[in-house]
C-alpha cells in the first residue's frame, strides 16, 4: 500500500517537472521565433511552441482530449499572424493585404510600409468608417 503511494507521489512530482521543462521550452521557441529572420525559422519554433503549450495543458489536465479542427485553427492562426521579421517597413507588398489578390488582378494598389490595398478594399474601407461615423 505505503508503495503505491510512493509511486503516485513520485509519478505526479515527475510530471509536474516535465509540465516546467515544457513551459521553459515553448518561451524558448517563442524567443527563437521573434529574433529570427527566416521565415520557415519562424514558423518551426512557432509550431513548437504552440505543441509545447498543448502538451503541457494537457498534462495540467486543463482539457480530456484535443478535436483535431483545434490544431487547424491554430496553424491557421499562426499563418495569418506570422509576418517574417526580415520584412522591412519599406518593403511593398505586391498584393491587396485585405483581400489578397494580386496587383494584376486588381490593377493599381495604395502601398504603405509593409501593407497594399486595392481600389475595392479602399472603397469598402471608407464606406465602413463613414456608417461607423453616422452611428456615432
Amino acid at each position: 500500500m505505503e508503495q503505491d503511494f510512493r509511486k503516485k507521489t513520485f509519478r505526479g512530482a515527475k510530471i509536474e517537472d516535465l509540465i516546467l521543462e515544457l513551459e521553459k521550452l515553448s518561451s524558448l521557441c517563442e524567443e527563437k521565433s521573434k529574433s529570427s529572420d527566416q521565415l520557415e525559422r519562424q514558423r518551426f519554433y512557432e509550431g513548437m511552441a504552440i505543441a509545447y503549450t498543448t502538451i503541457a495543458v494537457k498534462l495540467k489536465g486543463d482539457f480530456d482530449y484535443i478535436e483535431p479542427k483545434v490544431i487547424d485553427e491554430l496553424y491557421s492562426s499562426v499563418e495569418k499572424t506570422s509576418i517574417p521579421n526580415n520584412i522591412r517597413n519599406t518593403q511593398h507588398v505586391e498584393t491587396c493585404s485585405f483581400c489578397r489578390r494580386s496587383k494584376e488582378e486588381v490593377g493599381e494598389l495604395a502601398m504603405g510600409p509593409g501593407v497594399s490595398i486595392c481600389s475595392e478594399c479602399l472603397e469598402f474601407g471608407a464606406e465602413v468608417i463613414k456608417s461607423q461615423s453616422t452611428e456615432i
